[in-house]
């Protein structure tokens, strides 16, 4: 045992999701947060030998001293002291203490029970499934008491080798119907036991008691990649559908989505402002559920992924040679905010409100007498227990309230009594929607969002010219010093009444909080000699350009925006004051915090030694690696002065181009 367990902390909602691996073998995994812990556990190993494989799992506690029991299947020693099935073994781990078990056996049904919730992660050293080379797989297991019986599975991709499943029980004559694209099967398992099954297509699986599912990705080849490797995913019940993700992708792999939801509707899911249905896909259908599968491109990217009304799963994998990784999303039930009766959702577009069936049963109502202020915009029924509506922020009779720091959207939710004029409901909604977002940005070519409920999705974008219609896309972004650097500040929103306006913009050669910053824009105004305004016909989205800079001695510059949004009718507002020259210049004290929260920013630009030359920009793959200095900076040019840029004195107003 060691005290390596690492507990993070975060103000706001977060994903957490954690890569494992080095060169030619990795796995990533959904960490769960510490609410969704548990006291019981049952380990899921594979029993494919080879020369290096070890079946392991590994326990980790971030509690008070905790009483662990391990009850084994297989074989495991533990102080020098072998214990074979059903045997058990008893130990006390310390706060932030981890233990990890290794054995040459098949460990899959050997329960973990704990004292107090721990985590526990299970998986294989070097598993190797032909042609796949010997890989590491790995996953973060949900307790028994978030387990489940129903579950859909569709493949995660078109190769010659065969995916698994594998279908593990807690108690003893737990039955399992599994339905597939050629025929039924019923299953019997008692506790510990388990089973796996071919993924030949489409699956659903139901379960008198629950059980864990577990998706193991086997490799293969295809023409894509010659060769790639196994990884280890969750299943995600159906019960933890969601309509909001936040996920990453990873740089230098093909990445994929699998998005999963009832009903056909899964092509009208948004995926970073573009429908589904606009990416390249594959529609795959199954006992009444639409699989969709989208490629995503060879960048790490972080990407948003919602919708106002459907609730869906969604799975994240990638391939590369002798590389894969694979992660699914949606840790905990969909969270509910008690409002009376039902739940709001505050999505950056619309607010979702979902109400019980049993409310309108007990107000004599149907789904149709649910209504908005504009009374043709209904409800919907999204399944026998949960009634749904939507009101978009631009229709269905949503007012706009405009506060400081905020801009409100409301609406009310009527239950009118047929025939009548009579509101048996009257359920008030609003959606406080906050004007400042601050954005952090290492020159890194990809779109980035500040984004969660309550908030808009604000997008900071670099473009190659100043057409904008050539978004960067590859990094790291390697450029000359002394070009140009086109940026486009977006609010992700349908309110076309909605402004975006750039307050402040600092760039820093590093996140140390202690680093002196230089000012590009100053309370809307102008502070780099170099910096020109770009027009958009949409006050969604503002566009300015400056010329690459570097500071001394540092390879890295990265870009901190303050960014507020305005609303039409709120005049005059703070977008459209623009430059003011008289406002203090607000201390960069006050951003530390949101310094340090972009730690995890990535792709910086890299400069081209010979920075004074006139060549064009290239891609590293396109330009021999001699012409670029290295991302450690260790072999600058030293005839350089303080900083390769011009500080601007005083205010101006930001010109256009």
């Amino acid at each position: 045992m060691s005290r390596s367990a690492i507990t993070v902390i975060s103000s706001e909602e977060i994903t957490l999701i954690a890569l494992n691996g080095r060169s030619k073998t990795y796995d990533t995994f959904l960490t769960l947060p510490t609410t969704v812990l548990g006291t019981k556990y049952y380990i899921i190993t594979y029993s494919v030998d080879s020369l290096y494989n070890m079946k392991q799992f590994a326990i980790v506690n971030s509690n008070e001293h905790v009483l662990i029991t391990i009850t084994v299947s297989g074989s495991l020693t533990f102080n020098g002291t072998q214990y074979n099935d059903k045997e058990s073994f008893s130990f006390i781990m310390e706060p932030n203490e981890a233990v990890q078990f290794q054995s040459s056996t098949d460990l899959t049904g050997t329960k973990v029970s704990s004292s107090k919730p721990v985590a526990v992660f299970s998986g294989d050293q070097c598993i190797t499934v032909p042609p796949s080379n010997c890989d590491h797989i790995g996953e973060n297991l949900y307790p028994v008491d978030k387990w489940s019986d129903s579950f859909i599975v569709f493949p995660l991709m078109k190769k010659k080798k065969e995916d698994l499943i594998t279908i593990i029980a807690s108690e003893n004559d737990t039955t399992v119907q599994v339905h597939t694209e050629v025929g039924d099967n019923r299953l019997l398992l008692h506790e510990s036991a388990h089973i796996n099954v071919t993924v030949t297509g489409g699956i659903t699986l139901k379960s008198d008691k629950p059980i864990m599912v577990i998706y193991l990705f086997t490799g293969g080849s295809n023409p894509i990649v010659s060769t790639f490797d196994p990884f280890l995913l969750t299943i995600i019940p159906s019960i933890f559908f969601s309509n909001y993700y936040v996920f990453v992708t990873m740089q230098r792999l093909f990445n994929y989505l699998l998005a999963i939801s009832p009903g056909h509707n899964v092509a009208s899911i948004d995926l970073d402002g573009r429908l589904l249905s606009t990416y390249p896909f594959e529609i795959l259908h199954f006992a009444g559920f639409t699989g969709i599968r989208i490629y995503l491109g060879e960048t790490g990217e972080r990407h948003v992924i919602s919708h106002p009304s459907v609730h869906f799963a969604i799975y994240i994998y990638g391939i590369g040679r002798a590389e894969s990784y694979g992660y699914p999303m949606g840790n905990i039930q969909p969270p509910i905010k008690q409002e009376k009766w039902g739940s709001l959702t505050c999505l950056p577009e619309a607010a979702v409100y979902m109400l019980p069936s049993s409310v309108l049963t007990s107000a004599k109502l149907s789904t149709n007498d649910v209504h908005l202020i504009d009374p043709t915009c209904h409800a919907d029924q999204r399944d026998e227990n949960w009634v749904i509506i939507t009101a978009p922020f631009n229709s269905c009779g949503t007012t706009i309230i405009n506060e400081t720091g905020k801009i409100a959207y409301f609406n009310i939710v009527y239950g009118t009594a047929p025939q009548t004029s009579i509101h048996r409901l009257q359920i008030k909604l609003n959606c406080e929607m906050l004007t400042v977002e601050n954005i952090t940005m290492a020159f890194v070519p990809r779109t980035l969002y500040a984004s969660h409920l309550g908030h808009y999705n604000v997008s900071f974008t670099l473009f190659h010219s100043e057409a904008f219609n050539d978004p960067v896309r590859d990094f790291p972004y390697e450029v000359e010093l002394n070009r140009t650097l086109y940026v486009q500040m977006k609010a992700e929103t349908a309110d076309k009444g909605v402004a975006i306006f750039t307050d402040n913009c600092v760039s820093v050669p590093s996140l140390n909080a202690n680093i002196v910053a230089y000012t590009i824009i100053e309370n809307g105004c102008a502070r780099d000699a170099t910096l020109r305004s770009h027009q958009s016909s949409d006050t969604r989205e503002q566009r300015f350009s400056f010329h690459v800079f570097k500071f001394h001695d540092y390879p890295k510059v990265y870009v901190l925006c303050e960014v507020m949004i305005c609303h039409k009718n709120s005049l005059p507002n703070r977008c459209a004051q623009g430059c003011l020259p008289g406002k203090h210049k607000r201390a960069l004290s006050a951003r530390d915090d949101k310094v340090k929260s972009a730690r995890l920013s990535q792709g910086p630009i890299i400069f081209r030694r010979d920075f004074e030359g006139g060549s064009s920009l290239g891609r590293r793959s396109q330009v021999s690696s001699h012409r670029f200095s290295p991302v450690n900076g260790q072999h600058w040019s030293r005839k350089t002065r303080r900083y390769y840029l011009q500080q601007f004195h005083g205010f101006r107003r930001i010109p256009s181009s």
